[in-house]
């Protein structure tokens, strides 16, 4: 019996030493360099419009530098390219320079743009973003031919498929809360933006009160962008919360969604049916 637990006692002495054997710190070498932090992104082609009304931020593409701080401002030029026309799909910020500024201390910066949206089947575009120079000695990108890190490519999703719109127009039955609050919502077509409709009493508490939404057509989705409340008068924003949906047929309606004059972290849950006229 004392012969068979000395046994035993040999292997896990034997996996102690190698655990402490492996406990050895590894740092990183370099070559510094500037990368983007992702490799790739997509975004709804109706997600922030710049010449409308719609208020959600610029979208937002990182880059960092893998090195230690340095002493002057590190300077990040890049190019674009891909299926994707600048001021046609899409409007970046300060575009006509191309390049991002890290400060002094710091390690991240960004590259920020809008998609613009558009009534037309055209199909998911790309915009390809590619680091072509950094200064104070940092390299663009990493590996021996520099490609990991160097390269961006955002998808720029349509959402402009054949849904008969007319079926989103008419009164609309919403249920907020189960139960909680039934009213009446008057809902209209946009017909110049092809996916966007506007909610006539939206709350429930002021038919003048409304809001609109976005429409992502090819995957059923319902958002209601940072917005005002628009009526007799301007009364705080509103937004949805997280991705709604409708069904194939345009008979249902489900999201969820906050407002702040009642308290931004309140949210509501609807259930919207059509009335049948």
């Amino acid at each position: 019996m004392k012969r068979n637990m000395y046994k035993i006692a040999i292997p896990v002495f034997f996996v102690i030493l190698i655990s402490c054997e492996k406990a050895e710190e590894i740092t990183f070498q370099g070559p510094y360099h500037a990368r983007f932090t992702e490799t790739e992104s997509e975004i709804l082609e109706n997600y922030s419009d710049p010449f409308d009304l719609n208020q959600n931020e610029s979208a937002v593409i990182e880059l960092h530098i893998a090195a230690p701080s340095q002493n002057n401002t590190t300077v990040v030029e890049y190019e674009v390219s891909g299926t994707a026309v600048e001021n046609e799909d899409y409007i970046l910020e300060e575009g006509d320079k191309k390049r991002v500024l890290i400060p002094v201390g710091k390690h991240t910066g960004e590259i920020r743009f809008k998609p613009i949206n558009n009534r037309e089947l055209t199909g998911d575009k790309t915009i390809k973003f590619t680091i072509t120079a950094v200064n104070n000695g940092l390299v663009a990108g990493f590996g021996e031919t520099g490609i990991n890190g160097r390269f961006h490519t955002v998808t720029i999703k349509d959402d402009d498929c054949l849904v008969d719109l007319r079926k989103f127009e008419g009164t609309w039955e919403f249920d907020q809360n189960d139960g909680e609050f039934i009213y009446d919502v008057d809902i209209e077509v946009d017909w110049n933006s092809n996916n966007r409709i506007y909610m006539m009493g939206f709350t429930g508490l002021d038919s003048t009160l409304f809001a609109f939404a976005n429409l992502d057509l090819c995957k059923g989705e319902f958002e209601i962008p940072e917005q005002f409340l628009a009526g007799a008068s301007q009364l705080e924003r509103t937004r949805s919360e997280g991705k709604g949906t409708f069904d194939s047929e345009v008979e249902l309606l489900t999201f969820s969604y906050s407002y702040d004059i009642a308290g931004p972290e309140t949210i509501r849950t609807v259930r919207a049916k059509k009335k049948n006229e």
